[in-house]
């Protein structure tokens, strides 16, 4: 939100997508530079972390050299239910980037399956409507953050899992449903 080389990603997120910033520091959105390794060696020679820590965290590839995997995208931290960031989801800033999102792979502390993006920020509001809404992706939770309805879990993407409902049961038993209208929601 604050260096030049977010201000295409700020630009995109604020005046494309109308998120305020609070929002966008509350959710702790941010932007992967271009570069094939900045976060990598950042991360590595200034941080001490080992490139196979960087690796093993879903952060960057080993090929012929460590490559960053958001590198070029808004990059949207998912949080468990204590708030601990376990994951990022990275979207593409124009409908010519493929593919538009990438996720980190599993990982020793992200099971796709286990995990709900924005459940960190939306548990007490579920559990105090005693009902939540279920959205397939991070913008249809931010807009709807953004409109006051707090209510609000995604899936990442169509599929969910037995794991995903028993975590919301936590908070609520009364669940919602809003995918989107194309084929995969329609499906789901």
């Amino acid at each position: 939100t604050e260096h030049k080389v977010g201000k295409k990603a700020l630009v995109y997120l604020t005046d494309e997508r109308k998120l305020p910033l609070a929002l966008i520091k509350k959710f702790g959105i941010g932007y992967a530079p271009t570069g094939e390794n900045m976060l990598a060696q950042y991360l590595n020679k200034k941080k001490k972390y080992s490139l196979e820590d960087i690796i093993d965290a879903g952060l960057a590839n080993q090929g012929r050299v460590v490559t960053d995997f958001f590198r070029g995208r808004v990059v949207f931290p998912i949080h468990d239910v204590r708030g601990n960031i376990i994951a990022f989801s990275g979207r593409g800033l124009d409908d010519q980037t493929f593919p538009k999102y990438v996720n980190t792979r599993e990982t020793k502390l992200y099971r796709k399956s286990e995990s709900l993006y924005g459940i960190f920020f939306a548990k007490e509001e579920i559990r105090t409507q005693k009902h939540a809404i279920l959205v397939e992706g991070e913008f249809d939770v931010l807009t709807s953050f953004r409109e006051g309805i707090s209510n609000i879990v995604a899936v990442k993407g169509t599929a969910l899992t037995l794991e995903q409902i028993k975590l919301l049961k936590r908070f609520t038993e009364k669940i919602s449903f809003c995918f989107d209208t194309d084929p995969a929601g329609t499906a789901a």
